[in-house]
């Protein structure tokens, strides 16, 4: 008959599996993210207050910037404006004049590619290179990003957050760039594009400030007026992040992750 002896576990295995327990602990939304296979960028904030996210995309054209601004600062509202940094590089005036009245600025990467045709080094370039123009006009810290096209995958988020950065998708799509109509913008945002999905505590509403969405600026009052008078307080992204207790869906990260400066 075999005989077959088990070896007690010596004290260093035992403490490296003690931390390996504590990590996991510790990071447990990371991890689980990590060993599902499930990496998720942000489309909604968990609040327990009236607040809801209001951001904008800009990659190109001259025209729809500039009446948006002026409709924000008649009514008093700050947003999130996520810039494509050639854009940005060209129109440093208007970019100074977002930061001047209150606006919060976001990365919307290099050139317009879809991240997720990337090898991992090419998506760092695309982000560092972005931040350091957005950063240079600014003069502030940029640490969100909306992926162009709004494509991503798993190599795309996890290298958004090891660069310090948080991945911002939406909840409410206003499909203004399909260039619908002001009534139809109106609609999509506060009725939603399917019956019930209209804008709520927490959501996150794009519109695209760039001129292929010249209805923006037509639509853009009525939207503030009615989610104003249903008692919601329109913000950039960061401080509706500030407010949120979690973030939707699960695989989202809530917290900023140690920021690696840009090379």
């Amino acid at each position: 008959m075999r005989i077959i002896i088990f070896k007690r576990p010596s004290w260093r295995n035992m403490v490296l599996w003690g931390i390996l327990l504590f990590v996991l602990i510790a990071y447990r939304e990371t991890a689980t993210s990590v060993f599902s296979g499930k990496l998720k960028p942000i489309y909604s904030a968990n609040v327990t207050t009236p607040a809801i996210g209001l951001t904008f995309d800009i990659s190109w054209g001259e025209n729809t910037a500039e009446p948006i601004l002026d409709i924000l600062k008649k009514e008093g509202i700050h947003a999130t404006f996520f810039l494509s940094s050639p854009w940005a590089d060209k129109h440093q005036a208007l970019i100074k004049r977002m930061v001047l009245e209150g606006h919060e600025i976001g990365s919307h990467g290099n050139r317009h590619i879809d991240l997720n045709t990337l090898g991992v080094l090419e998506i760092e370039n695309e982000i560092t290179t972005a931040q350091q123009v957005l950063e240079r006009i600014t003069g502030r810290s940029v640490r969100l990003i909306r992926m162009p096209n709004g494509a991503y995958n798993n190599k795309v988020i996890s290298t958004t957050n090891k660069l310090g950065y948080r991945a911002i998708q939406w909840s409410v799509d206003s499909l203004d760039w399909k260039r619908p109509g002001a009534p139809a913008i109106i609609n999509n945002v506060l009725n939603g594009i399917k019956s019930g999905g209209g804008a709520k505590a927490g959501d996150i509403i794009l519109f695209h400030a760039s001129d292929s969405a010249p209805d923006t600026p037509a639509a853009l009052p009525t939207v503030i007026e009615r989610l104003k008078s249903k008692g919601l307080l329109l913000m950039p992204v960061g401080q509706l992040l500030d407010k949120a207790t979690s973030t939707w869906p699960p695989e989202s990260i809530l917290k900023e992750e140690p920021i690696v400066p840009a090379k």
